[in-house]
């Protein structure tokens, strides 16, 4: 990104044209129902696995069109950020296609994967999206951070500070913030991995939260990431760019965090993923994001490992990778919990979908981000097992695992099995799980064997 260009997203924030909300809310809903049908875009539940290019382009320049003609919202000034093609042509060229994370040993190399890579992809894990008290949270990181195949650590949120509900805006949450921060530090050095990447401190909502977290020798490096948002749909403001501006002086990883929501403004399967792809493009014009977390979310059940979520999730991250050079990664959000096998299918159907699709892997967002404390470094492992098991598998041959993982979990979204809190499942003194989680993990993992996964050893 040139120097002057966060100076120019700032003028057109002022001078771009003035748009109530609502409107920008409906031009965006409307948009993506005419570019539904311009483009012959259809969601078929059979496949949520799709393998048709032609299909998958159609939907990336769905959501470019939509891009330009929409624009991004800055809900400070009411303002309509606008974008030409060249110009969001000329960024996407310069985009690096890859970017170290870590430090030392412990650094990885997240790249933009093709579709059916032959490559691994790189592992996030952390309660990012998911409550922790102020107890288990150290101990849930270390659980993390200590599993050999995650590459990267979501240092997640506390809600309270000694007691206190922490609320945005105030001093508690620069305290909360730095806390966090030092918890993710001094959980990836006990975990012996002092150089991993953390890619977020969560219980910040502000930019003041997010620079508190920055401490080269207690807290976040530059070679960490902290997120800058979206507000759903294609919204931004001031607080969001000034994180820009921030984390780009510091020299932090910046992440683009997107939540677009399935059954709200982009309407159904069709409509959400063609604003995911836009959602990318705001995180690539507006926020110079070096990767991107897609979190899309069931407005009712608070996942994406339904039909509709994965189909989202493949055409987006197979979209995004046959046309751009764009890093991304899938946040995996499940209606289950810990403790159960449903929670261990939902994550080898998120892991199976993004990584034949090209995306990079985060996991798992137990029970929707809606209980404290569920959440376990397992069911990380368990995703990151099973993703490495399918790399280089075509996505026919995913979509034929999926259609047999689906009916293991599937009927269990209108009365979600919640699972228990980490300190049931895992011993907090050694960290280490359980036999009530360890059969289950056991039990899963041997029925995703007999239906074709075969795992590394």
């Amino acid at each position: 990104m040139p120097a002057h260009w966060l100076s120019e997203i700032m003028r057109r924030s002022h001078d771009g044209p003035f748009m109530r909300e609502h409107d920008f809310d409906m031009a965006v809903a409307k948009t993506a129902r005419q570019l539904t049908k311009k483009y012959g875009i259809r969601f078929n539940p059979q496949t949520p696995v799709p393998w048709d290019d032609d299909l998958t382009d159609r939907v990336y320049q769905a959501g470019l069109e939509l891009f330009l003609e929409v624009g991004v919202y800055n809900m400070d000034t009411s303002r309509v950020i606008r974008f030409s093609r060249d110009e969001v042509e000329e960024i996407l060229r310069h985009e690096p296609g890859q970017v170290v994370l870590g430090e030392g040993k412990d650094a990885v190399v997240m790249k933009a994967r093709k579709v059916e890579d032959t490559e691994r992809p790189i592992v996030h894990s952390g309660p990012t999206g998911t409550p922790c008290s102020e107890t288990m949270h150290p101990r849930i990181l270390i659980s993390c951070a200590q599993e050999p195949l995650i590459d990267c650590l979501g240092a997640g949120s506390v809600a309270m500070y000694h007691g206190q509900e922490i609320k945005p805006g105030t001093p508690l949450e620069i305290m909360g913030s730095r806390r966090d921060a030092i918890a993710a530090r001094m959980a990836v050095t006990a975990a012996g991995r002092p150089g991993m990447h953390i890619n977020d401190v969560a219980v910040s909502l502000t930019c003041a939260g997010k620079m508190a977290a920055c401490n080269p020798q207690f807290g976040l490096r530059p070679s960490d990431g902290l997120l800058v948002s979206q507000m759903t749909e294609l919204k931004t403001n001031f607080d969001q760019l000034s994180r820009v501006a921030f984390l780009l002086d510091y020299g932090i990883r910046i992440v683009d965090l997107m939540t677009p929501l399935i059954g709200g403004i982009g309407g159904g399967a069709e409509g959400t993923a063609i604003v995911s792809i836009a959602t990318h493009l705001l995180g690539a014009t507006c926020y110079c994001a070096d990767y991107h977390m897609m979190s899309h979310t069931h407005l009712k059940w608070l996942n994406n490992t339904d039909r509709m979520g994965l189909w989202i999730m493949a055409e987006v991250g197979q979209a995004l990778s046959r046309n751009t050079r764009i890093v991304t990664l899938n946040d995996i959000y499940t209606v289950s919990g810990p403790g159960t096998e449903e929670l261990l299918y939902e994550a080898a159907a998120g892991a199976i979908t993004g990584t034949v699709s090209g995306m990079n892997i985060q996991g798992c967002g137990c029970t929707g981000g809606s209980l404290t404390d569920h959440y376990t470094g397992l069911e990380a492992r368990f995703a990151a097992e099973v993703s490495r098991a399918v790399v280089g598998m075509s996505r026919q041959q995913a979509n034929e695992l999926v259609l047999k993982i689906l009916p293991l979990y599937e009927h269990t979204f209108e009365a979600p099995r919640r699972g228990l809190p980490f300190q049931e499942v895992y011993d907090p003194l050694t960290v280490q799980p359980k036999p009530t989680w360890i059969e289950p993990y056991q039990r899963a993992k041997e029925k995703l064997a007999s239906l074709g996964i075969h795992f590394v050893t």
